[in-house]
């Protein structure tokens, strides 16, 4: 399963694909650190022990995303466009874990909460495991590896959309 890094950097990728990249500083800057946000806190279930079941699902999207748009987080104009990207956004973290290695059982992650509680895993290992064994010799390379397999698979997916973003938001306010 990915790591935050990972996590964070494809909520970023999917947030600016739908409602695209503020012009000024500071919003870049907030649009960044809640998408980022929204990337990685399905994995707070860590905190109560329920790892990649309900927070890692459709069910958890629809809610963060409801309250989202209901308040008018700053990621976009309208409540729809917020209430898409951070449904998107939130939908990007059990996506990638279930393109992940996952060693923890129960494997895979309870993505179609609340219609169903089965655990689905794609079975394609495209992003190598996160351990949080610390403890163990090989702690650092695994985390290295699966770290560095991250950054070459969503950099260039996050380049891209950040470049194909801007050039849309520049070309909106050309005449």
């Amino acid at each position: 399963m990915p790591s935050p890094l990972g996590h964070g950097m494809a909520a970023l990728a999917v947030g600016w694909a739908v409602s695209g990249v503020p012009a000024d500083r500071w919003g870049i800057l907030r649009q960044t650190a809640i998408l980022v946000a929204i990337g990685m806190a399905p994995d707070l279930d860590l905190l109560i022990g329920r790892h990649s079941m309900e927070t890692h699902s459709l069910g958890a999207a629809i809610i963060v995303a409801s309250v989202a748009a209901w308040q008018r987080w700053p990621l976009a104009s309208s409540r729809l466009t917020i209430w898409v990207v951070v449904a998107l956004a939130w939908m990007s973290h059990p996506l990638l874990d279930a393109l992940g290695s996952d060693t923890s059982v129960p494997i895979g992650v309870m993505a179609f909460w609340p219609l169903s509680d089965t655990h689905v895993q794609t079975g394609w290992e495209v992003f190598g495991p996160i351990s949080r064994r610390y403890w163990r010799d090989d702690f650092w390379s695994i985390n290295l590896r699966s770290v560095s397999t991250e950054v070459i698979i969503l950099t260039p997916l996050l380049c891209a959309t950040l470049w194909i973003a801007t050039r849309r938001r520049d070309h909106a306010g050309s005449p």
